[in-house]
């Protein structure tokens, strides 16, 4: 095995610059290895999770740690140590590795953190408890981490995912568009109003090729739920407008929803209310065009005709979108 043939060596205080370049290799592994069938969405703001990987198959989502070292111990293992309070969610994943030159190591540990607390070594400095975790590149050895240990170039098919067929990889492409200066300040203004809400981690699809463009986890529940974001921009002279979807590439399901604001050129600001509805109902409540699903507005009118009923304050968009992801009431 080659260790670290880089013109570059990290030392002890590039600690947290080495875990972005692993973090950053594992997201590019995935990408890869699944053409397409596993989208990496990234935090608007660290609060313990690297990162969400979601598999476009089925919807799923899986919150992910990554951790790494730069070499072996003298004894050939990879020693993997993290504080017992940042594991705070047990069903993600601690996707763990060496970093060997310009790739990841040839074994990558991924283990849920129930189980990695389970098996870690627990050791308590300075009154801060920390667990460790010790294994070798390979799986055929009698470590109690061998049965979580992959092949590097099997990462995905821990993840669920063998990749996208190839005309699959291009439906999903033609999600690509330039949204232009309105639809970015409607995704801006929504991240805005959900970070109001204490309770809600925020992530941004790397790169955006999905439906999900905003992807909210209560803190607490655990639970996602993602979001698609339509801006319908109105004047004086243009009242009627319309919200457009293309239908090779929306995947409606149950924690996506579909966001619509309104913006009015005349004033350079958001309508005051909004427009929240599940992805599941939107081919009801669409027509179709062709390639496209066409929800008519009325975005400077009191009514929204038959979306009436997905009407809300924006204010209280985080608030909303807050209550559809916090734990079920006992």
């Amino acid at each position: 095995m080659r260790l670290m043939q880089t013109d570059a060596v990290w030392h002890r205080g590039q600690t947290l610059a080495a875990g972005q370049v692993a973090e950053f290799k594992v997201w590019s592994e995935l990408i890869r290895q699944s053409t397409g069938g596993l989208h990496i969405f990234l935090p608007l703001r660290d609060r313990g999770i690297d990162g969400v990987v979601h598999r476009l198959q089925d919807g799923f989502y899986a919150p992910v740690q990554v951790k790494a070292r730069t070499e072996l111990t003298p004894a050939g293992q990879v020693h993997i140590t993290v504080t017992e309070s940042s594991l705070a969610d047990d069903s993600a994943l601690v996707v763990a590795t060496l970093v060997d030159g310009d790739r990841l190591g040839s074994m990558v540990l991924v283990v849920d953190e129930a189980t990695f607390r389970r098996l870690a070594a627990h050791d308590l400095v300075a009154g801060r408890e920390y667990l460790t975790a010790a294994f070798e590149m390979r799986t055929n050895g009698r470590s109690r981490w061998a049965p979580y240990l992959v092949p590097r170039d099997r990462l995905a098919e821990r993840f669920g995912s063998t990749g996208l067929k190839a005309d699959e990889v291009g439906r999903d492409l033609e999600r690509v568009s330039d949204r232009g200066v309105i639809g970015f300040l409607g995704e801006a203004e929504v991240i805005r109003r959900l970070a109001e809400a204490e309770s809600l981690r925020l992530f941004r699809p790397f790169p955006d090729l999905e439906t999900v463009e905003v992807l909210a986890q209560h803190a607490g529940s655990k639970r996602f739920l993602g979001l698609q974001v339509k801006t319908s921009g109105w004047d004086a002279t243009t009242v009627e407008n319309r919200v457009h979807l293309r239908r090779s590439s929306f995947r409606p399901a149950p924690s996506t929803y579909v966001s619509v604001l309104g913006w009015d050129r005349d004033r350079s600001s958001f309508a005051d209310s909004c427009l929240l509805i599940p992805s599941l109902e939107v081919p009801e409540l669409a027509r179709v065009e062709g390639e496209w699903m066409v929800l008519e507005l009325e975005p400077g009118a009191e009514h929204h005709r038959r979306l009436e009923q997905y009407r809300l304050p924006l204010v209280s968009l985080g608030r909303a979108v807050e209550r559809l992801v916090q734990p079920p009431s006992p």
